[in-house]
């Protein structure tokens, strides 16, 4: 979807530039949510398409792109 491809890019250009993946927070700002639950939802539907994948170990930039 649109909103899925948005926001993938923008993981893929955060990361390039900074070296590590954006908090959901600074998702939620840059799809102009006022939730994280809105990206949570994005970011399990991307996971479940294999675009990323999620280190579940406590910390909140845990974001690793496929490819």
């Amino acid at each position: 979807t649109p909103k899925m491809l948005k926001l993938l890019q923008f993981i893929k250009n955060y990361s390039t530039k900074f070296g590590y993946s954006p908090t959901f927070s600074e998702m939620a700002d840059e799809m102009g949510y006022k939730s994280k639950n809105s990206v949570s939802s994005l970011v399990l539907k991307l996971e479940q398409r294999n675009e990323l994948k999620r280190d579940y170990s406590g910390y909140s930039r845990n974001i690793i792109l496929n490819g």
